[in-house]
């Protein structure tokens, strides 16, 4: 099998372990443990820009996701820490540390951050966190900055990316909201509201050209430290 495929198969195989442990680890504490050991089995060897990435995707999400639960965006059945369950922003460096695996393996672009993407990841930043006081109102403001991101980032990688972050997406909400893990107040469809596609195109478009580049940069940075160090 080519090393592609396998990677790809290990993302999914990954994705089910997730969702099963969601499902019937009841308490969370162990539930991180379980997801810790069970992804690192799966993705070892992580490279030092993945780990990187990971804390930053958990810290980043840790705080929007305070945001919108504060606004009553949407609400978790467990609230164990900032309005959500312990693995809460374990999960999104897990979807980040997936998206790059299924789609370019352990290896990196070479790809910088750049100014368009610093205004792409502020103009969607902003719409999420000016118009979370309402379902309707975030999704116009969401759709407007998701349109930004593909002027901005088209290329087919990209496009690979976007379709990769709405596929998982599709699977984590119907399957957070149809065990009641998570819930929306306003939802348009399935339980789910219109704006979940904006955000979850908007992790894979941002995933790509903002927080993969700038976890490789701090890596960069951590390995050029350790050598002086050493030396």
């Amino acid at each position: 099998m080519p090393r592609i495929w396998t990677h790809k198969a290990r993302v999914v195989l990954a994705l089910l372990v997730t969702i099963a442990v969601l499902h019937f680890v009841a308490n969370r504490v162990f539930a991180v443990a379980v997801l810790a050991l069970s992804w690192s089995f799966l993705f070892a060897p992580f490279s030092t820009g993945e780990l990187v990435a990971f804390v930053l995707a958990a810290f980043f999400f840790l705080l929007q996701n305070y945001v919108c639960l504060r606004a009553g965006l949407f609400e978790f059945r467990f609230k164990d820490v900032l309005l959500m369950p312990y693995y809460e922003p374990l999960l999104w460096g897990f979807y980040f540390i997936s998206m790059k695996r299924f789609i370019t393996g352990p290896t990196s672009e070479d790809i910088v951050i750049d100014k368009k993407s610093v205004a792409g990841v502020v103009l969607t930043s902003v719409a999420f966190s000016l118009f979370s006081f309402d379902s309707r109102a975030l999704f116009v403001a969401t759709a407007c900055s998701t349109t930004f991101l593909f002027f901005l980032f088209h290329s087919k990688i990209d496009l690979y990316y976007a379709s990769y972050g709405l596929m998982l997406g599709v699977i984590i909400e119907l399957f957070g909201v149809s065990t009641g893990l998570w819930w929306y107040p306003a939802p348009d469809f399935l339980g789910i509201p219109y704006w979940f596609a904006t955000m979850w195109i908007s992790v894979g478009l941002l995933g790509r050209r903002f927080l993969i580049p700038a976890s490789e940069t701090v890596a960069r940075n951590i390995r050029r430290s350790a050598g002086v160090s050493a030396g």
